[in-house]
């Protein structure tokens, strides 16, 4: 992948890094400056080990080149913006370097690569956040509305689904019993139930689910709970009522809906610092996209890897 210089020019010899490129492969050269196959492969870390023990042959080549492409990526994007600071006079000192150095050996989880990388990689990293700080955040916020409308527009995601409290009779085949001679057992039940027969004490009976012992209560329960024929069949059902036969890989159900709770959705006092935790990460992005095309737009990158 080749992106041409926004001046037109080459990158010939005087090229950051070239010497250290002598002995090793170029993986990429942004502007003037090199990312060698090593620090590739140093950034790579343990991510072939974890997609060999995943994958092998062609599939395990083919996620380790999309891999390798989309930590280049990030190679790339990193030496972008620490050119970007250098530009525009952004330094990071050395004690800010010490006092991070010693941060990944307490909590590597800050810096992914802390126990491969060196000093000025993790100084390149430092730069390549400031300036992202200071590029990306200026100028963004979420006003009260934005998080008004957000709330009312996406009710449902701070809304808990219903529940539904529900009896069963649930009959399994016996052994070497067909699925007529199942259903003819099911149909009597059924006929039991329509002369009016306690649900519950026929559950007791013949249920062979093991709420059986509990009349068949299966307690409050959501329809994401339920078997997809059962959660058709509980929204036919009013509170009282029972369903037909209800036909499944399992055996047949009977079900007996005893009562409805509908969700709750949360108040906006509870989640409207959520909510705008939430639009203010998505502006972040959108803006860090934005800034980082316009970065690359203006770059020569050329892909060698």
């Amino acid at each position: 992948i080749r992106y041409r210089s926004p001046t037109g020019s080459p990158i010939g010899p005087g090229t950051s890094g070239e010497e250290k490129a002598v002995t090793d492969g170029i993986a990429a050269i942004v502007n003037t400056e090199i990312i060698t196959v090593s620090e590739l492969q140093t950034e790579m870390g343990d991510e072939f080990f974890r997609l060999k023990a995943r994958y092998d042959g062609d599939e395990l080549k083919e996620h380790l080149s999309q891999k390798r492409l989309e930590v280049l990526n990030l190679l790339i994007e990193r030496k972008l913006l620490v050119q970007e600071a250098k530009a525009k006079n952004i330094s990071v000192s050395d004690e800010e370097v010490d006092q991070a150095w010693e941060q990944t050996r307490r909590n590597p989880a800050g810096f992914p690569q802390a126990a491969t990388q060196s000093k000025d990689i993790l100084r390149e990293e430092l730069m390549a956040r400031r300036i992202r700080d200071i590029e990306v955040r200026r100028g963004i916020v979420v006003v009260p509305q934005e998080v008004r409308d957000y709330f009312k527009e996406h009710q449902q995601r701070f809304t808990s689904p219903g529940t539904h409290h529900i009896r069963q009779i649930l009959l399994l085949p016996k052994l070497d019993e067909d699925r007529e001679t199942l259903k003819t057992r099911a149909e009597v039940l059924m006929s039991q139930l329509k002369e009016g027969t306690s649900f519950e004490k026929l559950a007791e009976l013949f249920s062979d689910g093991s709420e059986s012992v509990m009349g068949g209560d299966l307690g409050f329960v959501t329809k994401d709970e339920l078997l997809a024929p059962l959660h058709e069949a509980l929204d036919k059902l009013s509170p009282g009522e029972v369903s037909p036969l209800i036909e499944t890989e399992i055996g047949i159900h009977i079900l007996q809906l005893e009562e409805n709770r509908p969700g709750i959705t949360q108040p906006f006092e509870k989640v409207k610092e959520a909510i705008g935790n939430r639009l203010f990460q998505e502006k972040i992005q959108a803006s860090h996209d934005k800034w980082m095309s316009s970065l690359k737009d203006r770059a020569y990158i050329e892909i060698r890897f």
